[in-house]
């Protein structure tokens, strides 16, 4: 039996992915230039934002009818595609940006949903 901490499965994979980007993070602060460690931040909140973003529409339709949660997914899903389209244009106009550790920690931070399938397993059975 999995201990109730209060959180629902999504606060926990958000939880997860801002564990994530500090954790890259500090990594290349320790190991890595100043320069390095922004660029991974960057990519951590290119990834996250979006997400989030996502996450706080689809609680918007919690309990609601079918048509209208469908709808939901597919309009978040639209918009966090574009606003990560966006914040890359963005992130790509600041100086010295470097693309290691900006498409590292951003690949770190998108593969937590992958991780939480095996973690939240659980979870999600029928």
């Amino acid at each position: 039996m999995v201990a109730e901490t209060g959180f629902s499965t999504v606060g926990k994979i958000l939880l997860m992915q801002v564990f994530v980007i500090i954790l890259i993070s500090l990594g290349f602060l320790i190991f890595s230039p100043i320069h390095w460690v922004i660029s991974s931040l960057l990519g951590g909140l290119i990834a996250f934002l979006p997400n989030l973003y996502f996450a706080y529409r689809m609680s918007l339709v919690k309990g609601q009818s079918a048509k209208k949660i469908v709808h939901a997914f597919y309009s978040g899903e639209s918009r966090k595609i574009l606003i990560t389209f966006m914040l890359f244009a963005a992130v790509f106009q600041v100086p010295n940006v470097h693309l290691f550790p900006l498409m590292g920690c951003f690949a770190a931070v998108l593969s937590v949903f992958w991780l939480a399938l095996l973690l939240f397993a659980q979870d999600f059975k029928i």
